[in-house]
């Protein structure tokens, strides 16, 4: 089944690691606005058929829209796509953007899923990474959600902040769990070129925190998440009762989906398209009927593709499905590369032969699959 994703690129700040696309001028947003529902009508065919089961409000900060824009866009997908009955509507969201009376509207439009991005339950980060809420009210967005009928509620926390001890992200993990909340992403705090954060290492302002600690932090977290129900599918990614993001999965298990909105990708399961970085060349492509960038996914990049998505789940990749791909020839070329990495025990081939990271080899992950790739 197919997923729609849609980028909503405004913020009322930029995060001090934040490397997504996003704009914080105030910009009038019936343009923008216009311009997704023509971008659904002209690539309405993008996709093998217009079957989808996921749509996700990704960003930037989606819950800037008011409930009339998002149901502009809603009533536009639903026009010119078939919305199975059991759909998955996910809304990103930042804690100072909502209130009872607003996740009451999110709700009532058929949103049933939202990742509200919390980052951090200490008020010393937060304000380091230039977040505008406390942890405070993160708390109590959380419990706000689901008083609204939200039963499927997904948080950010983000590890490897400068600063950051042991004791400070068991904390965290501690208030996480307490919540009524069914998924957790959490990822480690990249700083990326021409970041706020990247000037304030080249200045001094900020130390990062060391490979040791950054593993200590991740193993606690893995640990400390098993213990209270919650299973890791992905390497960034933990749900309770079986919550997995059903929009995410499509990414890591070869879906396919359409990306509208400036810096969003698509694939259609031969070809990958990106649309412009830039709020306004989007605007100007839409405007001339143009289609966006994209390539042919030739067998090189689609083997090393499925390797690197499926060795990112717990699920890990099994022979059957690379042989039924690409031969017999390259499951054995895969298995002769990760051989010194088996003998290491990061990963690990299993009864139907299934190949996976060990524990070891999660945190190490990104290198090893680089060295597995076919070049």
């Amino acid at each position: 089944m197919n997923g729609i994703y849609i980028h909503v690129p405004f913020c009322l700040s930029k995060c001090g690691y934040c490397d997504f696309y996003s704009i914080t001028r105030t910009i009038d947003k019936r343009r923008y606005i216009e311009s997704i529902v023509k971008e659904i009508v002209l690539r309405s065919d993008y996709l093998i058929d217009n079957k989808i089961d996921t749509i996700y409000f990704g960003g930037g900060t989606p819950s800037l829209l008011k409930a009339d824009q998002l149901k502009t866009i809603l009533d536009a997908l639903k026009e010119y796509f078939l919305v199975e009955p059991e759909h998955e509507i996910t809304l990103e969201a930042n804690p100072d953007d909502l209130s009872p009376p607003i996740l009451e509207s999110f709700r009532a439009l058929g949103i049933n899923r939202i990742s509200i991005g919390i980052q951090s339950f200490d008020d010393g980060h937060l304000q380091l990474m230039n977040r505008r809420h406390n942890a405070t009210q993160a708390v109590n967005t959380v419990l706000q959600a689901h008083q609204a009928g939200f039963e499927r509620i997904s948080i950010d926390l983000i590890y490897g902040i400068p600063g950051m001890s042991s004791e400070s992200w068991n904390s965290n993990l501690l208030q996480a769990v307490s919540l009524p909340i069914g998924h957790i992403s959490s990822y480690h705090l990249s700083i990326e070129p021409g970041t706020p954060f990247d000037q304030y290492r080249k200045r001094g302002r900020i130390k990062e925190v060391t490979e040791n600690e950054s593993v200590d932090q991740y193993y606690s977290l893995i640990k400390h998440l098993a213990e209270h129900g919650f299973e890791m599918y992905e390497i960034s990614n933990f749900a309770r009762r079986g919550e997995y993001s059903k929009h995410n999965l499509k990414y890591w298990q070869g879906g396919q989906y359409l990306g509208l909105g400036p810096s969003a990708h698509s694939y259609n399961g031969k070809q990958r398209h990106w649309n412009p970085r830039s709020l306004f060349r989007y605007y100007e492509m839409i405007e001339q009927n143009k289609q966006p960038e994209g390539e042919e996914i030739d067998l090189l990049t689609a083997r090393n593709e499925l390797v690197m998505t499926r060795l990112r789940t717990t699920w890990g990749l099994k022979q059957e499905e690379m042989v039924e791909l690409f031969g017999m020839e390259e499951w054995n070329r895969l298995l002769a590369a990760a051989e010194p990495f088996m003998r290491s025990g990061d990963l690990q081939l299993i009864e139907n032969n299934q190949l996976i990271f060990n524990k070891t080899g999660w945190f190490r992950s990104d290198g090893i699959l680089t060295r597995i790739f076919r070049f």
